[in-house]
């Protein structure tokens, strides 16, 4: 192996939630983009990538999954992320239908993951409490009675999401390392660019053949 490629474990995590909730924001956020209050609804699936510590001093690389939460997208977005072992639960707190839709999410999640690590982010709570929709009362119930990791959460100032990544990501290790490492993926380094500031798989391009003649 030459030195400028390095071979890292990869763990892939999708982030699902209603449209609107944050989702990229919060994937620009943990990636040192700068935060667009006025950030469009995402179309389809956009992939991102961060290596980071575990807290057993192993680097590796986590792949994030954003997915539209618009209901004509949703089929599509989660077959596209069903191999990810691990999820993210995203609602508004200031938007108490995305906090009901939870449950819809759930099951969701049931009909398509395989016993997926997932915990639940609570966005935009760097806004004023007293316009919160939510309460943080119904979210301890709601997160008691569903064994539920929460985390508040705000692309904004960036609060929760080191530790809401950094938990889930070791979560999804220590399962999977305790079960069957054959599901860990590896990839090269060099695999992966950034495009329009953010990372993505690079696109193979064929080589023209010379023409001999």
């Amino acid at each position: 192996m030459s030195d400028n490629k390095i071979d890292l474990t990869v763990l892939k995590v999708g982030l699902l939630g209603d449209s609107m909730v944050g989702k990229t924001s919060i994937c620009n956020s943990y990636m040192g983009l700068e935060f667009n209050q006025d950030m469009l609804s995402t179309i389809g699936i956009e992939k991102l990538d961060k290596k980071i510590t575990l807290k057993n001093g192993k680097e590796i690389k986590l792949i994030l999954w954003d997915t539209a939460g618009q209901e004509r997208f949703r089929s599509a977005a989660l077959k596209a992320v069903r191999s990810a072992q691990g999820v993210v639960l995203v609602f508004d707190v200031t938007k108490k239908e995305t906090f009901d839709n939870i449950s819809d999410w759930m099951t969701q999640i049931k009909d398509n993951f395989k016993n997926p690590s997932v915990v639940l982010f609570g966005n935009k709570a760097d806004i004023e409490e007293d316009k919160w929709e939510v309460k943080r009362d119904e979210i301890a119930d709601f997160v008691k009675n569903n064994n539920f990791i929460y985390y508040e959460t705000s692309a904004k100032t960036k609060k929760g999401l080191d530790e809401g990544f950094n938990f889930l990501a070791n979560d999804i290790y220590e399962k999977l390392q305790a079960n069957d490492n054959s599901q860990f993926h590896i990839e090269d380094d060099n695999e992966y660019e950034i495009v329009n500031g953010c990372f993505g798989k690079k696109k193979k391009i064929k080589k023209k053949k010379k023409n001999t003649k």
